[in-house]
């Protein structure tokens, strides 16, 4: 059972939304519920930003966490992406292409996404932030 901001505590429904790990982006994200056990459990999610369906996992990350002045508990990449997010893009604006090389703050335009900023950059994988959309891309990376 979930206990929302009013304090009404509610089971978790197939098709709301949840939190969980993603072990497919290595962080915490937004989920659908996918499947519920016999007892009313969820069992299975669906990752908003990757579309991976997985088992449910806690809200925990399998990383390191720091402990923010706020109190609130961040993983270090976490905090590294939301420092990130709130920075100016830098650089001209550059058409998404898979062979093409991507650097943190470039700033892409996306045939189907619009426009972009890079906030994180991986062998042969980007994160990058549509307007409040989070997607991975594949670049030359």
């Amino acid at each position: 059972m979930k206990n929302n901001s009013l304090g009404i505590v509610s089971k978790p429904q197939l098709g709301g939304d949840i939190e969980a790990y993603c072990g497919k982006c290595k962080e915490v994200r937004e989920h659908v519920i996918a499947a519920l056990s016999s007892n009313g459990a969820v069992e299975r999610v669906q990752c908003r930003t990757c579309q991976s369906n997985h088992t449910y996992r806690e809200r925990q990350a399998k990383t390191a966490t720091a402990r923010t002045a706020s109190g609130t508990t961040r993983t270090p990449k976490t905090a590294k992406k939301e420092s990130l997010l709130t920075a100016e893009p830098t650089g001209p604006l550059r058409l998404y292409s898979t062979r093409e090389k991507f650097a943190i703050g470039d700033r892409i335009e996306h045939p189907k996404f619009g426009l972009g900023v890079v906030t994180d950059v991986r062998l042969g994988k980007i994160d990058v932030k549509f307007g409040k959309d989070l997607r991975i891309l594949i670049h030359a990376g």
